[in-house]
């Protein structure tokens, strides 16, 4: 006789040896099954199962699984296909839904980000404009500006514009050519 564990999913392990107690004989715990063959290994993707007595083949997707709705992993514990809504394929992440039994990149969502995150860029750049021109544009409102300070202004005023237009840009939101603060340095 070839003795097996029986798993909480009806998954069969061995065969195992159980001690031999004096006068009693061998005790199999009470999930543990005697089998008159020895089984030979199941095929990939299947395990061996004691359901209700019977000797079975099953599917096995056991372990790690994946939502197709969010992509968050979960632990499977049953034996059989997966239901709708599982996979086996790890969730690369991003902008990835799952389509055609598969992972696909949503572009159109990518796309949104990436907008999203451009302008989100824009505006912290228009903010730091802003900080700047506002002295310059008093020490012109009151007739005090230099002519380096006028040159300035009109210098920030611009950036500022060309700042505003970075959506009109071709391909936008990628790639985009930033324009250069005044006063920066610029690679050549």
């Amino acid at each position: 006789m070839f003795n097996y564990m029986i798993d909480d999913s009806g998954v069969l392990t061995g065969p195992v040896e159980f001690p031999r107690v004096p006068g009693i004989g061998v005790q199999r715990p009470s999930n543990a099954v005697a089998l008159s063959i020895e089984l030979s290994p199941a095929p990939e993707g299947f395990a061996w199962a004691y359901d209700n007595g019977s000797l079975q083949q099953k599917v096995d997707c056991r372990g790690d699984v994946y939502s197709t709705e969010t992509g968050m992993r979960e632990t499977w514990n049953t034996l059989g296909e997966l239901p709708a809504g599982f996979t086996q394929l790890p969730w690369p992440g991003g902008f990835h839904i799952w389509a055609d039994n598969a992972w696909q990149i949503d572009e159109q969502a990518q796309l949104a980000d990436n907008k999203r995150v451009a302008l989100n860029k824009r505006d912290a750049l228009l903010r730091d404009a802003v900080l700047r021109i506002a002295p310059l544009q008093y020490a012109e409102d009151i007739g005090d500006a230099s002519p380096e300070e006028q040159l300035q202004l009109l210098e920030w005023k611009l950036y500022s514009v060309e700042l505003n237009r970075i959506e009109k840009q071709s391909g936008f939101p990628s790639p985009i050519t930033w324009p250069v603060a005044p006063g920066a340095a610029t690679n050549t």
